[in-house]
Order: C-alpha cells, then structure tokens, then sequence
C-alpha cells in the first residue's frame, strides 16, 4: 500500500498573484533527539556564558550567552556575538552524535528561530552570523551564512569553493523561522526561512565524509579580527528531529500563467524523485493536476495547470510517489 503524506499546501489568489502557506509537518513517528528554550527550568543561567551550560561546547573566544530577553521573543534566549573576539569565528554547538543512515529514521530536521541585532555606533563593523552542521569527525559539511553588511543569505558546501549568493536577503532586527532538512541517506539537505526554499537539495558533502551529524553550530565570523562589531544573533526554539520520511519533503511554488491560460505550479524536492501534485477550491475534493520527475541537479519539477479559468484562488499540495 502505498502511503502518502501530505508535506506543505499553498493557496494561490490566481488573479493577483498573492500567496500564504502552512508550515510542513512530520510524521507522528518523528522523535526529538534534542531541544531547549534555554529557560529557567531547564538550567540555563544568564550570568554565565552559554558554552558550559548543559553540555554547550565554544570553540574560539568571543561572546555567547543566555538573555533574559530579546525583542520579539518570550523568555530567555541564548546569543553569539556582541562582545570580545579575537580570531576569525566563533563557533558555539552542543553536540549530538547521530548516525541517521541505516536506521529507520535517515531523515533529520534542524529548527531554530533567530534574530540579527545591528552593530551601533560604538563598534560599527557589520559581521557575518552562519549554522554551520559538522560531522562527528569535526568535518564542515555545509553553511548557511547570513551576511550582516550585505544583508545576503549565503551558503557554502564542503567543495572548496566558498560561498554562493542564494539570490535572498534578509533585514536585521527581523525573526526568522529557520528549518534545515538532511537526507543523510541521500546526502541532501535543504533549507527555508519561514515558507521560502532559499538553499534547494544541495549535497550535504561532496567530497565523501562521513555522513553522520555531530553538531549545528552558531558561529560569529568576524569581518575583521581583532575589530569586531557589538552585532549579535539571538537565537531560540533551537530543536532537532530524526525522522522516517525517505525523502526531504517538498515544497510546493506558483510560478505565474502563460498566455494559453495555464498556470505554472513549481515542485522543490530532490533530484530523481517523481512528484504528484494536486488541486482544490473547497478542500473537499482533490483532483490530479499531473506527476512529474525531479531533475538533477536542481531537484525542480513543473507542471501545467490548465483548470484554472473561473477560480479566485486554488490550493496545492506534492507529495512523493512511491
């Protein structure tokens, strides 16, 4: 039998363009491997340094710590940044040890809500804040980098060839939802902020490491060592998931209407994977829009959808056909 599950739904106003989406939920079979809201009841403490709080490990000098309170959030919150720092980056993680290939949750999703806070006029350099994942053999396997001078969302793989502009930007001072997916059997990961892919199916290593997870680390790279800004990132609801879902889950995009009529409907997921989607104005009945297979190495897939005369909006949903 074959089992569908439903990853994330879209709804289109078909005339003005305008779209809203839900988040993508797991499966009931999911297990949180680690979570903390760096609260009061789980034993974190503000008068301290985050690193040495419950197993949190820094490596390299700088500031790090718990807050009692941030703009936007509710309760304490941990940070990286502001204060000291000598070398080139600071990284600050807690270690888990996972080796998610070969059981039966290959599947591990990084969450975290984080918040950039300007440099002043005290110290006016503008850094670099990054989530970094590394192997349990310290090996980087990948970076998403949020550039605090460009304002540029940046990624970098294990390749040697430093980092790519994901053509997102991003405003300091605003919170953003981060969610990491890592397909360790695929050797895949991608990542969105809120409901936007901004880093799609990209090889977690392309130089064959060991494809296990240790740590996602808050790091602060330094744009000039030695002369850091008071920049901070605040970050909170930081949470790790082992799943059994086989492939990352996709995400669905409007792309526009052509001039036949048909509107395009985008599918995010991995390369070499064939992807259904279907249609509804009243969630009550879905039909087929069509299947299509993922291409490599984008993991895109697009169809045409020909039933949308009439429709002030319609909803989407993909899903993986086994």
């Amino acid at each position: 039998m074959r089992l569908h599950f439903w990853f994330i739904w879209w709804v289109v106003a078909l005339a003005a363009g305008v779209v809203t989406a839900a988040g993508k939920p797991l499966p009931a079979a999911s297990r949180v491997l680690f979570e903390t809201g760096f609260e009061p009841f789980e034993g974190y403490r503000t008068d301290v340094n985050l690193a040495g709080q419950n197993q949190w490990v820094a490596i390299g000098d700088g500031g790090n710590g718990v807050l009692t309170s941030a703009d936007g959030f509710s309760g304490q919150v941990a940070y990286v940044g502001f204060a000291g720092g000598t070398n080139d980056l600071l990284n600050v993680f807690r270690p888990v040890a996972l080796t998610p290939v070969g059981n039966s949750l290959p599947l591990l999703r990084f969450t975290v809500a984080f918040q950039i806070f300007d440099s002043t006029t005290n110290a006016p350099t503008f850094d670099d804040f990054r989530w970094s994942a590394y192997n349990t053999q310290e090996k980087r396997l990948f970076t998403l980098e949020f550039d605090n001078e460009r304002l540029e969302i940046n990624f970098a793989l294990d390749d040697g060839q430093g980092f790519k502009f994901t053509g997102v930007q991003f405003r300091s001072g605003d919170i953003y939802d981060l969610t990491i997916d890592m397909n360790f059997a695929r050797n895949r990961w991608t990542a969105s902020i809120g409901n936007l892919v901004v880093v799609n199916s990209q090889p977690i290593t392309t130089k064959g490491a060991k494809l296990d997870l240790n740590e996602i680390d808050a790091v602060w790279s330094l744009r000039k060592p030695g002369s850091p800004g008071d920049n901070f990132m605040a970050f909170d609801d930081y949470r790790l998931v082992a799943t059994p879902l086989q492939e990352i889950p996709p995400t669905v995009e409007p792309v526009g209407r052509l001039q036949n009529g048909a509107f395009i409907v985008r599918v995010l997921g991995e390369p070499g994977v064939t992807y259904g989607v279907e249609a509804t104005t009243d969630f009550k009945t879905w039909n087929l829009v069509g299947t299509g297979l993922a291409q490599s190495p984008s993991g895109f897939m697009e169809l045409q959808d020909f039933a949308t005369q009439g429709a002030k909006a319609k909803f989407y949903r993909a899903y993986s056909v086994q």
